[in-house]
């Protein structure tokens, strides 16, 4: 665990570790292993990432006093360092594990009280990080940085005013870092101001003409894909989107997204049963105009990466049911026209046509599967899934029936 503090432009170590430290796991306590392990506690697998699960559980839960003495027992903030018998703790975390067949929901107070932990750990953690180098803004790192649950509590529960977290903070930003730091050693300089998640790979276009071509697929002849795709939102249909570059990181921020109507109270079971399939405790996420955040979300910051949940205003909530999790909160994208034109250019011709400025936004993928990346395999859960239309560029195609 590192911290740095930023004077003039230049970052300055606030708590270097020394080999002898680093080789200790066992004396060394992780809060990344601490969660992976209460993952495995409610019977999920962090080799597969499925932390967002224990966080998608937990409101569901309550807090067993019991076992949250237990759990912090495991963790002691020391300074800039937090102390622990990592082995000691995973081993008595998975004794916990529930066994095959048991229902998620039955170890709900189980996610709950190890989020608790965890944002209790975080907080006197960073309070203690504002007292070595007090400054108004934190920018986050690292796989527990994806904990949008805790992320959205920091500039309550911490001295902190600002919180950034990139699109890409666990070990798949370790790429950039590195290309960065090569860049600088060659006497260059990285441009600045944050990089944009939409790094990834683009489609091809000869593809899509190929798809039309051999496939026998015809695009509708609209003269604004975007209204035309809004206008299907509005009416209830699913919509997947795959234009542009793909992300950066985990989260769909609108490039490679299914997208439906969040005012519909049914549309997490309909996306559940005809798309995604996953569990029922898992919410979707809102993507929301930035300019309308603060009419629909209490303590609103700019969250352009997925990267913390807020609480919606009780008098929203039950405008947008399918984007409310059962705590009030929503893990939200905020969009801006000049980080995502086109992204954004659809919300607001959904805002448009039903005064709502907020569209459900989940990633075009089925579960168990990577996030579409080519044309082929957009076509490929177009049609395998219950999806009635795509956003293949600037090409809108319909199923016949929707």
């Amino acid at each position: 665990m590192s911290f740095f503090a930023f004077d003039a432009g230049a970052p300055r170590a606030l708590r270097p570790l020394g080999a002898k430290a680093r080789r200790s796991f066992a004396r060394n306590g992780s809060l990344g292993a601490f969660y992976a392990a209460l993952c495995v506690a409610c019977g999920f697998d962090p080799l597969k990432g499925e932390e967002w699960k224990v966080m998608g559980l937990a409101p569901y839960g309550k807090t067993d006093v019991e076992l949250y003495r237990t759990m912090r027992a495991m963790l002691r903030v020391d300074g800039l360092a937090v102390r622990g018998n990592n082995w000691k703790n995973v081993a008595a975390l998975h004794a916990m594990r529930r066994p095959e067949g048991r229902p998620a929901i039955e170890w709900a107070d189980v996610a709950h009280t190890g989020q608790e932990v965890f944002s209790d750990v975080m907080s006197e953690l960073l309070t203690v990080l504002h007292r070595e180098a007090p400054r108004d803004r934190l920018v986050l790192g690292g796989g527990c940085a994806l904990n949008s649950a805790y992320n959205g509590q920091i500039t309550e529960r911490t001295p902190f005013r600002e919180v950034f977290v990139p699109s890409a903070p666990a070990d798949d930003g370790n790429a950039v870092g590195a290309a960065w730091l090569a860049l600088i050693e060659d006497g260059g300089r990285p441009a600045r101001g944050p990089l944009s998640p939409y790094l990834g790979s683009a489609l091809d276009p000869e593809a899509i003409r190929r798809v039309e071509a051999l496939g026998g697929l015809r695009a509708q002849r609209v003269d604004d894909v975007d209204d035309a795709a809004a206008a299907l939102l509005a009416d209830g249909k699913i919509v997947a989107v795959a234009r542009g570059r793909a992300e950066y990181g985990p989260r769909a921020l609108g490039n490679r997204s299914i997208l439906a109507d969040p005012r519909d109270p049914d549309v997490k079971e309909r996306l559940n049963a005809r798309v995604k399939f996953r569990e029922e405790f898992r919410p979707f996420a809102p993507s929301i105009l930035h300019a309308h955040g603060d009419a629909w979300f209490e303590g609103y910051a700019f969250t352009p990466h997925m990267e913390r949940a807020l609480r919606f205003r009780p008098e929203v909530r039950e405008r947008v049911p399918g984007v409310v999790h059962v705590d009030g909160t929503g893990r939200l994208q905020s969009v801006r026209e000049r980080d995502n034109p086109a992204y954004a250019r659809l919300i607001e011709r959904f805002h448009a046509k039903t005064g709502v400025p907020i569209v459900l936004n989940t990633s075009f993928n089925v579960m168990g599967k990577p996030i579409v990346h080519v044309v082929e395999d957009a076509i490929a859960v177009f049609f395998s899934s219950g999806i009635d239309a795509l956003l293949l560029e600037d090409r809108l195609f319909v199923k016949g029936d929707a």
